[in-house]
């Protein structure tokens, strides 16, 4: 199996090249608006029934070459399958690209984009790390993303064989949290806290802008929101990059709660509460545990994560009152004493282990 990596990379286009590029995402956009219009008249998402009935009206109005405005009809019907999206209009942000229509010249360091009015060489301003990912690459497919700050940049997706994972008998179990961004089953917490600062501090900043109501405050919100978002994103990179090097020094396997509906089923009291429970980002971090593990040939199990914060991790009894606060967990049968996503992570552990080594169950990471 093939590991796939984004690598992100600026482009440095001319102005002439910026107009084009411009044109073009404008009408990517209208033609994947076309494309979703006539995908829900003729009540179907499927490809190649959409394809047919507007692939030539969509060349023909929005003058797309031909591989882009199959890549516009296929990113519509993706996003008309799915109900929360079904009526969503596009805005002239990003354009997808295949193989037929985006190479990489690594030798001149520039991509090759079909645009409206044909191939263009565009040059970039690649890092240490882009150039690392890239070298001696082939990558067939892209995004064009245009960030609200003008900004130009290429998402290349490269695939690289991942290794094989390994055989383990053991687990490094994982808790995600809010009040503890993640904590394993070694004893390892990695905080919050940094996160929930930098939240607190841009809500009052948003708080004050958006009272304030002027063009300036409303460009200034989009710059706050997006570097939260920076943040938070770093801070994910770091901890899942930690934890997959744990794994990997051991040679455990990686053990996650299953998480999936749970943002639907939580409930939080007060304003506070909800935006911490809201800005709390465990499908990304997720995701990156997932690629970087599959990177490294580490296995990556998921566990129920029922009771996992009530059950003791030494003798097994569960009970709520097994959970006195946040942070302090007291087994009320054994007297175990532990911090509560400590003891929370060794149980995530033992679930994984009992699957591949029964034997393993029943003691302490």
């Amino acid at each position: 199996m093939d590991a796939v990596r984004t690598i992100c990379c600026k482009l440095d286009p001319t102005p002439d090249q910026l107009r084009e590029i411009g044109a073009t995402l404008d009408a990517f956009a209208a033609a994947c608006n076309r494309a979703a219009d006539v995908a829900r008249a003729i009540d179907s998402a499927n490809r190649f029934d959409v394809q047919r009935a507007c692939y030539r009206d969509i060349r023909q109005e929005f003058g797309l070459p031909a591989n882009l405005a199959v890549r516009a009809i296929a990113r519509a019907c993706v996003a008309v399958k799915v109900p929360e999206k079904a009526d969503s209009t596009f805005l002239p942000t990003s354009i997808d690209f295949d193989a037929r229509t985006f190479r990489f010249h690594e030798a001149e360091r520039a991509f090759g984009l079909t645009l409206l009015a044909g191939r263009r060489g565009i040059t970039t301003d690649l890092g240490a790390f882009q150039v690392e990912g890239l070298a001696g690459r082939d990558p067939t497919s892209a995004t064009l993303v245009r960030r609200p700050d003008g900004g130009l940049y290429l998402h290349v997706r490269v695939k690289a064989p991942a290794p094989e994972p390994v055989t383990v008998n053991d687990f490094l179990g994982v808790d995600l949290g809010i009040a503890n961004i993640a904590t394993d089953s070694d004893g390892t917490v990695h905080s919050g806290k940094p996160v929930d600062d930098v939240r607190r501090k841009h809500n009052l900043q948003r708080k004050r802008l958006q009272r304030k109501g002027t063009k300036g405050a409303r460009k200034k919100l989009r710059r706050v929101k997006r570097k939260e978002s920076r943040f938070r994103r770093h801070v994910n990179h770091a901890i899942s990059k930690e934890i997959v090097g744990a794994a990997q020094r051991t040679g455990r396997g990686i053990a996650l709660e299953d998480l999936k509906g749970f943002r639907e089923r939580a409930s939080a009291r007060g304003a506070d509460a909800r935006n911490r429970l809201s800005g709390w980002s465990f499908g990304q971090l997720r995701s990156f545990l997932q690629y970087k593990a599959r990177a490294a040939g580490v296995p990556l199990v998921d566990v129920d994560p029922r009771y996992t914060s009530r059950d003791c991790s030494s003798c097994g009894h569960r009970s709520r009152s097994n959970r006195k606060s946040q942070a302090e967990f007291q087994c009320q049968a054994c007297g175990h004493e532990s911090h509560a996503d400590v003891n929370a992570a060794r149980n995530i552990r033992a679930r994984a282990a009992s699957k591949s080594a029964p034997g393993l169950a029943g003691g302490n990471a």
